[in-house]
């Protein structure tokens, strides 16, 4: 069973939520936590790409950023975690910018620049991202039920609730901001992913 967990803007797949969640699952899952390309549509080709290589029955795992890619995985049970469905919103506030890393990328980089052009990318995806004839697709038909959300009741920095609700209905609240922490994966994430897989 594969777990692809999907990080939010400005983190890689060699984070500590990444880490925690590949410990805290049993040895018969594979957690796969790549490094999302920060453009949207090299990020597209790549989750595609990595798509190709997951079973109808595999899980799909996003937080923030990585809960909206998440989300376009048609056909994947997916678990999206304090997503955040634009983007674009955070970027504005430091256009013209050069934006760090938090975390350690595989291609050694460690800033990112958030230009006019990157944001009006995030747009263009954003736009389209409730489209059903838009997104990654499996081999399963995709159904409302096959994707779970959590909310941090103190997430002060995105708040997507509303809108998830407008697409899909099966949500819970968690005491926490919009990092996640340790004890959010190990009580509350990794649960859900035993059960839903």
């Amino acid at each position: 069973m594969k777990v692809v967990y999907l990080h939010g803007m400005g983190s890689s797949g060699q984070s500590a939520t990444a880490r925690r969640l590949d410990r805290s699952l049993p040895a018969s899952y594979e957690v796969i936590a790549p490094d999302i390309p920060v453009q949207p549509e090299l990020a597209m080709t790549a989750l595609r790409k990595l798509a190709d290589t997951l079973d109808p029955d595999d899980v799909v795992v996003g937080t923030s950023m990585g809960g909206m890619y998440a989300q376009l995985f048609k056909g994947w049970r997916r678990l999206l975690i304090n997503p955040s469905f634009h983007t674009s919103v955070h970027l504005k506030e430091n256009i013209g910018k050069r934006m760090p890393f938090h975390t350690a990328r595989r291609d050694g980089a460690v800033d990112f620049e958030v230009t006019p052009k990157l944001i009006k990318k995030y747009e263009s995806l954003e736009a389209k991202q409730f489209d059903p004839k838009f997104g990654i697709f499996g081999k399963r038909k995709d159904s409302p039920e096959l994707v779970t959300a959590f909310f941090g009741t103190r997430d002060t920095v995105v708040n997507c609730k509303e809108e998830y609700l407008q697409h899909f209905s099966v949500y819970h609240d968690f005491d926490g901001e919009h990092r996640v922490d340790p004890d959010t994966i190990i009580n509350l994430v990794v649960p859900e992913i035993l059960k839903i897989s």
